[in-house]
């Protein structure tokens, strides 16, 4: 089928592990693997367009500060290349990309070892729904616990991700898209795989990085974005009590680019509609790829 897209059925599920593709049902780690048993491992999520990697190094300069953070070996493999050729494989032009890099084989935490760091890149196609939900705007859930503050693992993706399979289950099992931490003392920190926005007046508002947020390449690239739009950008305190009144609210992702939120559990957020600045931002992420694919 030359210059379209596989039918889901015919494309190969492969996957990259260390120095090669291999298929996914064939693809083996240890059982002494850090990843696995401790979440030891560091991970990028990256949006592919059109074969091309969106903001890809971005994504390259974080995943790099967190493997010196945690000292965890970097691969020998190319991370581009190799996330481009599972894209290839699996006949995927636009889809999301996980590098995935762990510690590797070490017999019990603190033991030293030289051994190398395993690599995992995979892909997965962009749910069809998504252009529909960001036209009409998600309902999220406020979840009963936070990520905390001040943990070692703040600002970096790391295996260490229960809460967040908690807090998808959680939200899902309500019919919500999302759900969003609700710390100790009442403020919002993040979505679970999201940074959270809100909009009052002219001023965008998001938590601050030392709420325990993660800087999100995304959350970064509207912040821009938004600023070149006339609109005032500050970091906040969003308490989940009053969140709903805010004029609009939106969450960021690069899975997900700008996505509305019309109601947070059972209230509505300003008429219940995606608002006329969300709906600006919308405009120019969508404006940012396009200009990227042109290049």
């Amino acid at each position: 089928m030359s210059g379209t897209a596989q039918p889901r059925a015919a494309r190969r599920d492969v996957v990259w592990l260390d120095d090669r593709l291999v298929p996914a049902a064939r693809a083996t780690l240890s059982v002494y693997d850090r990843g696995f048993l401790y979440g030891d491992a560091v991970f990028e999520t990256v949006r592919a367009y059109g074969g091309q990697l969106f903001l890809w190094q971005r994504h390259a300069r974080r995943l790099a500060a967190s493997l010196r953070a945690f000292a965890i070996a970097v691969p020998d493999a190319d991370l581009a290349d190799a996330a481009r050729a599972v894209l290839a494989a699996r006949g995927l032009a636009d889809g999301a990309v996980r590098v995935t890099v762990s510690r590797g084989k070490r017999r019990r935490p603190g033991a030293r070892s030289h051994a190398a760091a395993t690599l995992v890149v995979t892909a997965r196609e962009i749910p069809a729904e998504l252009p529909e939900l960001r036209a009409q705007g998600v309902r999220v859930l406020l979840l009963p616990f936070g990520r905390g503050h001040g943990a070692v693992t703040d600002g970096h993706k790391t295996n260490a991700y229960l809460p967040a399979v908690i807090g998808k289950t959680r939200a899902a099992a309500q019919g919500a898209f999302e759900g969003l931490y609700v710390e100790r003392d009442g403020t919002i920190s993040e979505g679970t795989t999201s940074n959270l926005f809100a909009v009052r007046g002219d001023r965008l508002l998001t938590p601050a990085l030392d709420a325990g947020c993660l800087p999100g390449v995304t959350r970064q690239t509207v912040l821009a974005l938004a600023r070149k739009a006339g609109l005032v950008c500050e970091t906040a305190t969003l308490a989940a009590a009053r969140l709903h009144e805010q004029d609009e609210v939106f969450l960021t992702a690069s899975t997900i680019e700008v996505m509305p939120v019309v109601r947070i559990g059972r209230r509505r957020v300003g008429d219940g509609r995606p608002g006329p600045r969300t709906r600006l931002l919308q405009e120019r992420y969508r404006a940012l790829v396009a200009r990227m694919l042109a290049r």
